[in-house]
């Protein structure tokens, strides 16, 4: 299914190192979903958008508001398209039962990948007392390839910083964090982010 070179495409939205990462600030226009092809590096960053376009909502984002989720709302669909983008996807909504503009909002989603496994991602929010909304996101996904063979050649240059208890390789790509757990004779792919 995955051959060394589709490994890195595979694991752009896992990885997405090279990509721009959820900035401070909402962004005018998502950032596409890098797409599966034979290459061998992650995409780098898109262009940035043209100046006075509006920007687009995705339906995550359209059903937090819904909910009454306004604090968190461009903090939402900054991390959710950056997550998702094009990307066929479906989502689980753990929605605040009560002051929903000052509380924990949370989403779990599968993304679907067309030439690699799917990604699951769970993303949280919560605003903060500045008026600033802070997120955290996973993306997990399953590769064939050994967690050596994926450290090595994939996340290259990136700085091992040890591991967490025995098995599960932690890697430091500045604001990312990446976590390669073996899982047979493939590897399980961590991406972790914490967005303020």
């Amino acid at each position: 299914m995955l051959n060394s070179r589709a490994v890195v495409a595979s694991l752009t939205i896992a990885a997405g190192l090279c990509a721009a990462p959820p900035a401070t600030k909402t962004p005018t226009k998502p950032a596409a979903a890098p797409k599966t092809a034979q290459a061998t590096a992650p995409a780098p960053a898109p262009a940035p958008p043209a100046q006075g376009q509006a920007p687009t909502v995705n339906s995550i984002t359209q059903a937090a508001v819904k909910a009454g989720v306004l604090a968190s709302a461009g903090r939402i669909n900054q991390v959710m398209t950056y997550l998702t983008g094009t990307s066929q996807s479906g989502a689980f909504l753990f929605l605040p039962k009560t002051q929903p503009d000052q509380s924990v909002f949370s989403a779990s989603l599968e993304i679907q990948n067309p030439n690699a496994t799917p990604i699951y991602a769970s993303a949280s929010f919560a605003p903060l007392p500045d008026g600033r909304s802070a997120a955290v996101y996973d993306a997990i996904q399953y590769v064939q390839q050994s967690c050596e063979f994926v450290e090595k050649n994939i996340f290259k240059n990136l700085k091992r910083t040890g591991i967490l208890r025995r098995d599960v390789i932690a890697l430091d790509g500045g604001n990312v964090k990446i976590f390669l757990m073996p899982a047979g004779s493939g590897c399980i792919v961590i991406k972790k982010e914490v967005v303020q």
